[in-house]
């Protein structure tokens, strides 16, 4: 019986500490998770579950299911513009939005015009085959310098980004078969700036087409409406 008690016991704390180990994992999963949300979006993207740890409760850290998914498709697009050879063209960011694929004006449009540049299809070609393969909803923004435009087609720099951001939009949608309900186009003129306009470095910065692909997914959109 003395054996019998000993090996019993020994099971026994085997089976506690593969126990531990597992939810060890868990936490630790978890909390690495955790720092990659707080480093995209702050303290904000942690919540704190309501248990009590009077009562003995464990504390877990609790990760946005939704930014998993952006975090995912942000890896995605990373991996497929290095793949393409668009890495060191195309800037790619995780914003509370999404993931946003920064591109500059000169690539696209001649200057404070808005059609798409003979040499800039293969571009969007590329982005293309990156939006094909998500369901998100994608948001195109045209961004301009403060440099004022006064033209018979465009009287203020408003009307160049948004001709632009629907330049963008209608190749996507139209040349490249991707459906256009899924698109949003937004032009912001001047206004939303990233970086100075007081040099010439910077105003190339702020001349840009920003591709949003937003953290709304429309499959869960569909899912929702129809139940």
């Amino acid at each position: 019986m003395t054996t019998y008690s000993d090996m019993v016991t020994l099971l026994l704390a085997f089976f506690v500490l593969l126990f531990s180990y597992s939810v060890i994992d868990v936490i630790k999963f978890q909390q690495i998770m955790s720092s990659i949300q707080v480093s995209f979006l702050g303290q904000d993207g942690i919540m704190e579950s309501s248990l009590d740890p009077s009562r003995g409760e464990m504390i877990e850290l609790a990760v946005d299911h939704k930014f998993e998914d952006v975090l995912m498709t942000y890896l995605e697009v990373k991996s497929h513009l290095q793949e393409e050879g668009l890495a060191n063209i195309i800037d790619v960011r995780i914003e509370d939005r999404g993931v946003v694929l920064e591109i500059q004006d000169r690539l696209l449009f001649d200057t404070g015009r808005a059609e798409i540049r003979p040499e800039a299809r293969e571009l969007l070609v590329k982005v293309a085959g990156i939006l094909a393969n998500v369901p998100n909803q994608i948001i195109v923004e045209g961004h301009t310098d403060n440099v004022p435009i006064q033209t018979a087609q465009y009287p203020s720099n408003w009307e160049l980004s948004v001709d632009r951001a629907v330049r963008v939009v209608r190749y996507l949608s139209e040349r490249q078969d991707i459906d256009p309900e899924r698109f949003l186009a937004t032009g912001y003129g001047e206004f939303q700036p990233v970086a100075s306009n007081e040099t010439v470095q910077g105003r190339a910065k702020n001349r840009r087409v920003n591709i949003v692909i937003s953290e709304v997914n429309l499959l869960d959109r569909e899912v929702d409406y129809y139940e």
